[in-house]
């Protein structure tokens, strides 16, 4: 029996307005007396999925974008609900010129609008296609939010190339979540937009350039996610709630206040090939200390081959006691052993030892003093036949005089297995300083 059909219209409209937003503009084909009643949805969501296949050709991706955005004006214009609950946009890939940019823009004004006044606003015009790992590629964003009312319940603000004034608004007091990603983002303009939302516990930025000092200071913020930004010089963290830090990009000066309360750490540097600057070590070695009560931590493959550089290489002082995951993103390369010794020294409860040979970078490769002693040669070897992703190896010879006070390079020209092992090391050097499909 359709009970549905004894309920009053009234409740119905209830109902449809916390559907999921694709659920509710289904019921239309239920019968003739709902057709209409979607027009109550409360959480929309326009989603370029929900009508474009891209794996389809040209022609048809062309017709559903075309259908697309006709049902996108064709609900602009029959909305009459006095606000929304959520609002989602998503619509990659528009260039410059579209037929599309100002249909687009047209939507998103709407959405900023008096009328809607979203708890959650999602506007998504990023690419699948964008490379995330290069950052020297900063696409263009074309569609822009424009200043947004008093919108006082505004609690979830995610904007993915849409480019926003932040500087604008003075009105985020309710604002708790925010995730920007594929825009531009200036340091002075992020400082000064948290300082802006009080109530700020998750803050994302992803792929924002630009971004150069940056000073997070937030009393109430617990999850910070930083990845692959561009041109950040500095990063400092001052709050004292937060819980879970992920960053991930190239090296820069880092530096976190105490924090007791962090559960869990990211720290990825999988997109640098060579140490940064002679303080990393330090640096890295005195973030440890500020989130010693972490239990669940992330390192790289080049944490781990830079820490121990730093004056105490064995382990950390004092001790990660809370530490109970550990996660080595590694090759378990030569490079690593020290580093990967050192979080095993410095996590004495350690519980679960979690290790990701996915592919990472392995650093320069530099042997000071070297004087061609048997050890050394098979180091040397074991480099050549293993150091798969190595990009070049040096060798400076010890300055010590050796046998009849002969110099040690001198030394070692005149056994020819030295010799040769030494020229390939140039020559490895060479071809990946020169032909590495990375450079």
């Amino acid at each position: 029996m359709d009970y549905f059909s004894y309920l009053p219209e009234a409740v119905i409209l209830i109902i449809i307005s916390f559907l999921p937003f694709r659920d509710a503009v289904r019921t239309s084909m239920l019968s003739r007396r709902w057709r209409h009643y979607w027009h109550a949805a409360r959480n929309i969501d326009l989603d370029e999925k929900f009508f474009v296949r891209h794996g389809d050709s040209d022609e048809n991706i062309a017709l559903q974008r075309m259908e697309y955005m006709h049902f996108i004006n064709h609900w602009m214009g029959i909305f009459r609900e006095p606000e929304v609950r959520t609002f989602r946009v998503v619509f990659s890939s528009i260039a410059p010129g579209s037929a599309y940019v100002s249909d687009m823009q047209r939507c998103v004004v709407f959405a900023a609008g008096k009328c809607l006044k979203p708890i959650a606003l999602d506007l998504d015009f990023s690419s699948p296609y964008w490379d995330v790992q290069n950052l020297n590629q900063n696409p263009q964003t074309i569609i822009q939010l424009p200043f947004i009312e008093a919108h006082a319940t505004l609690e979830s603000l995610q904007l993915s190339a849409c480019r926003f004034d932040f500087l604008q608004c003075n009105n985020f007091d309710a604002l708790n979540n925010v995730h920007l990603g594929w825009i531009e983002v200036p340091g002075y303009t992020l400082n000064k937009f948290i300082t802006m939302c009080p109530s700020l516990e998750t803050l994302s930025l992803k792929r924002c350039w630009n971004v150069r000092d940056m000073i997070i200071s937030a009393q109430r913020l617990k999850v910070l996610v930083i990845d692959k930004c561009m041109e950040p010089e500095s990063i400092t963290v001052e709050a004292p709630l937060l819980t879970t830090f992920k960053y991930y990009g190239l090296s820069i000066y880092m530096r976190m206040d105490y924090h007791k309360n962090m559960e869990e750490a990211v720290f990825d540097y999988g997109l640098q090939s060579e140490v940064a600057d002679e303080g990393d070590g330090e640096m890295l070695y005195n973030l440890l200390l500020e989130i010693f009560s972490v239990r669940v931590l992330t390192i790289c493959s080049y944490m781990l081959q830079v820490l121990p550089m730093c004056e105490e290489p064995l382990s950390l002082k004092p001790k990660l006691e809370n530490m109970r995951h550990l996660i080595l993103k590694t090759q378990l390369h030569i490079n690593e052993y020290y580093g990967i010794s050192f979080f095993l020294n410095s996590c004495p409860r350690l519980e679960i030892l979690e290790i990701d040979l996915a592919p990472k970078r392995i650093l320069t490769v530099k042997v000071k003093g070297f004087k061609g002693t048997t050890d050394e040669m098979v180091v040397l070897r074991y480099l050549l036949k293993f150091g798969f992703v190595s990009r070049s190896l040096f060798v400076d010879f010890s300055k010590e005089k050796g046998a009849n006070d002969v110099d040690m390079e001198s030394n070692v020209q005149r056994q020819p297995s030295k010799v040769d092992t030494v020229g390939d090391c140039i020559s490895l050097s060479s071809k990946y300083t020169h032909n590495h499909p990375e450079n």
